[in-house]
Parts: C-alpha cells; structure tokens; sequence
C-alpha cells in the first residue's frame, strides 16, 4: 500500500480524551483519527502519554473525560476482553508466551474449539490445523505442534500475530515490537505487518526506533507530556521535525559529542575464551574513554562481558585490572575491583522491580554501609541517595518510590547511580540505551561523558550504529564470536564495521 493520504472512514477515533490520576493528569484533550490499513506510529518520550491511551483504547483503563468511537459507535469497555471481542488487540513489549504450551494452544488460549453435545471436550485436531492454517497463511516455517518455549523471540512474535489474524482483529497495537529482534527478524515482522495492512488491518505502532519510520509508518502522531503535539502522513514530516516535536525543543548534539583524553590502562582482556562460545578475545580500555563493541546478533558480544564480569565462568585467558592480573570468581570479585556492569535485560538482571529506588542504589555497596555488626547504615543511605538522585535527575516523587513505576529511562538512571556509588571506575554498558526515548539517550550519553571525563573507563556494547559511531571513541568488532577488527574513531563508518561485521576479511 503506498503512503498515501487514506480516503477512508477512521475505524477508532478518541476524542478530546483526558485520564485523570490520583495527583497526575495523564493525558489532556488528546483527539486522534485511526484509518484501516495503516500503520500509525504513536511518538513520544517514556511518560508522553503512549501507554495510557492505548491502555484506554483497549479497555485497561476508562478515561475520565472524552469518547473512544470504534467503527462509528462510541465504546465504553469496561475491560480488555470486551475491547478485544470487537476486534481490538495488543501485542505487548513483553510477550504473553505460555512456554510450556504449543503453539496451537497458545494462540487459542481461552477460546479453545471444543466437541461433545456440551461442548466440554476439546477438540485439538481442527485447533491445531486452524492454528497451521494461519501460520501458513502468514508464511511462516512453524509447526502448530511446536511447543512455543522452545522457539525464538522473532518467532513468538508471529505466534501473537497468528492470534491477531484468528480473532479477525480489525485494529492491532503493537507496543515495541522490535524491541528484542535481529535486523532479519525485523525485516520478517515487517513482512506480517504488510499482510495485515492488506487484509484492511489498522495498526497503531509504537517504537523508540526512528529508523524504523521510513519503512513501516504512513501516519505519525506525536504526544508530549499528556499533549497532542502533531499528527500527519509520515512524507510530510522530516526526522529531525519528529525529535523537535517530541522533545520540545531542537538538539543540537544528540550524541554530546566530547573530545576524550586517553590516559593509563584500566582493562585488558587477554586471549579470553569459552569453549563453544567465543574464543581468544584481546582487547585494551583505558582511563578517559568510551570503547564501542559492534557487531550482529550471534556476534556473542554480551557473552564476553559477562565473563569479563565474572557472571560466566571462563574457559581460559587473562583479565587484568589496571595492569595487574586479576582471577574473577563472581561478580562480587568483579564489584571489588571497581568494576560494574549496566546489564541488556535492566527489568530482569539490572534491577530489582519491587523494591525502592534507595535500595537499588545501595545494593552493590552494601559492605561500604554496614556498621560494626551488620547494622546497615541509613544516614549514609539516605545521604548518597539524595546525592545522585539530584546529580543524575531522576524524575520520581521520593526515593522509595518503587523502580517497576519508574520509567525507562530513570530506571536506567538508577542503575547507573548504583555503580557510582559502588566507586566503579571501570564501567561495561549493554545496550545502555534501549527502549528509552530520545530525549533520556541523549541525557544518558552527557552522564557517560562525565564520568570518562572523570576518569573512568566505559566498554559499551551497542547494535545501534548511530550510537556506536557518535558514542565511541574506539570501536571493536565481534563476529560469531571471534574479534574481526578494531577501528580508531577517525576510521569508524558505518560500513567498515558492517564489512567486519558480516564477511569474512583479512583485517
């Protein structure tokens, strides 16, 4: 389908919505036309309102003032299972997988086919060839009897698809979609959406990923603090527009650029291998710079940082900490010597979601706090809680505020106030700023340059290109778990590293 201005009816439109919580007006006014057959990407910072209006849209939530008009009738869900018996569904950032099920059984769940005069008894032969008949239709190389714990993430995504495609869903949402997907993996997803597209299929499509716009969006609108802010077709509308609209203002330099002084050596890997893994990976970081890990999915990056960290035991090689040979055990032997580590999954292994903000900072340094006897020390707590939660400005009401109502962004503050206060002084970041919007990366990279300037040291993994080239003051590159290369700033492009990245070359 061209992008093209849509001569169609909307099938959802709200209008003048505004949700009101207890002290927070989430969204004001907020009015919007959805049309069959598009893909309409709804930008915006985390806390721009995104996530309270499709939670409204789909039942979650009832709006205190305003009219969500499906198909030409106002709607007043009272849950998501009415939202979702007339046609509307979400796929969530987080997958809703039953590992152990099948394929078959997960996309009907709660709606199994049954037989019997009662209809009591379920009739699995005609749900697991309905289930096949629509992967089949979608075109894709999964067995309805498959069981879905065993399959990737790209293809658990198509299992939620196939859902979407059995309820006849006639508007879906898609929340980060591509979030934990390879670049072929997106290409793939994409592919499903253009299906959809065709069967008249609305999709409200929200994502951090600029890049993705060119290809996947017709429409955009843009939220900002609770406000509508633009909507338009995305051919009317540049890259540089959407950042301005979406953070109020212009950024001059996203990437904050500095100009870094390299000074002693804080890590040198030597020959680091895991057997079947990686194997004989050798590099050097220093005080006062950032050094950028490039490479594809399966490039085994986030292993070999793990087992820097000591999280994964080593088959053989050499870490050595400020010239000095050092022999990791835990991660606690790690945290010892000055070394921390802002893990990929924050909301699984970076942070401990039910607890405060306070008792995630402090967690990594809880030896420096305690007292004679044990006795945690809360004056100290209190004090270096106060202290980074102004110097990195973490939005939130206090510092008991629990880190799960935090937003992406201040999450990922916090974890990197939590090394900090451990007196870390070499830093190893994975993908330290994905699922957080613009404007958050470009704080995130202005405290990274702190703290080389500083003097620490900071390895950072990333698969975001531009992030790689405006971040890094060197760049390594992994392949299939070998270093293939390793690039001065002045050389690093684009394409050198995806050459290095992706084919088998002398350098």
């Amino acid at each position: 389908m061209d992008k093209k201005e849509n001569t169609n009816q909307p099938i959802l439109q709200v209008k003048n919505i505004s949700k009101v919580f207890p002290g927070v007006k989430a969204l004001t006014d907020i009015s919007i036309d959805f049309y069959p057959g598009e893909v309409h990407a709804l930008l915006g910072e985390n806390g721009a309102g995104k996530s309270t209006l499709i939670k409204i849209i789909s039942g979650v939530y009832t709006p205190t003032e305003g009219k969500v008009i499906f198909e030409n009738q106002e709607k007043h869900y009272k849950n998501p299972g009415e939202a979702l018996d007339c046609g509307i569904s979400v796929i969530h950032q987080e997958l809703s997988i039953a590992n152990e099920l099948s394929v078959a059984e997960n996309i009907y769940v709660g709606r199994e086919p049954s037989t019997g005069k009662k209809g009591f008894i379920l009739n699995r032969k005609r749900m697991e060839q309905d289930a096949q008949k629509a992967l089949d239709f979608m075109g894709v190389d999964i067995k309805s009897t498959d069981i879905a714990g065993k399959l990737s993430a790209a293809q658990q995504q198509m299992i939620e698809i196939a859902k979407v495609i059995t309820r006849n869903s006639k508007l879906v949402i898609m929340d980060e979609p591509t979030s934990s997907l390879s670049d072929s993996e997106i290409e793939a997803l994409f592919k499903q959406v253009e299906l959809l597209k065709k069967n008249n299929v609305a999709i409200i499509y929200i994502t951090h990923r600029l890049k993705e716009l060119p290809v996947i969006a017709d429409r955009v609108t843009i939220l900002r603090d609770g406000q509508f802010v633009k909507s338009c077709l995305f051919k009317d509308i540049t890259e540089a527009e959407i950042v301005a609209n979406m953070v109020g203002r212009e950024i001059s330099d996203y990437y904050n650029q500095q100009e870094h002084t390299r000074r002693k050596e804080m890590l040198r890997v030597e020959n680091l291998t895991v057997e079947g893994l990686f194997k004989d990976i050798s590099f050097t970081a220093y005080q006062g710079e950032i050094l950028g890990v490039a490479g594809l999915v399966g490039a085994k990056r986030t292993e070999v940082m793990e087992t820097i960290f000591a999280d994964r035991k080593k088959t053989s090689g050499k870490v050595y900490v400020q010239g000095e040979e050092v022999h990791l055990k835990s991660p606690r032997d790690a945290i010892a010597h000055k070394i921390g580590f802002v893990t990929e999954d924050r909301r699984r292994t970076g942070l401990m979601l039910e607890a405060s903000i306070k008792n995630n900072i402090v967690l990594p340094s809880l030896k420096m706090t305690k007292k004679k006897g044990g006795i945690l020390n809360p004056k100290w707590e209190k004090q270096v809680c106060d202290e980074y939660f102004g110097k990195l400005k973490i939005k939130a009401p206090n510092m008991n505020t629990l880190i799960k109502n935090l937003s992406g962004g201040n999450q990922q503050k916090v974890i990197l106030a939590k090394w900090l206060v451990a007196q870390s002084e070499i830093l190893i970041l994975d993908e330290p700023t994905r699922g957080i919007d613009v404007n958050a990366k470009a704080e995130f990279y202005g405290l990274m340059n702190a703290f080389v300037e500083e003097g620490g040291c900071i390895v950072m993994v990333s698969s975001e290109m531009p992030e790689i080239l405006g971040v890094s003051d060197r760049v390594m590159v992994m392949r299939e778990g070998v270093k293939c290369g390793e690039l001065a700033k002045e050389e690093a492009t684009e394409y050198r590293i995806m050459q290095l990245a992706s084919i088998q070359s002398e350098a």
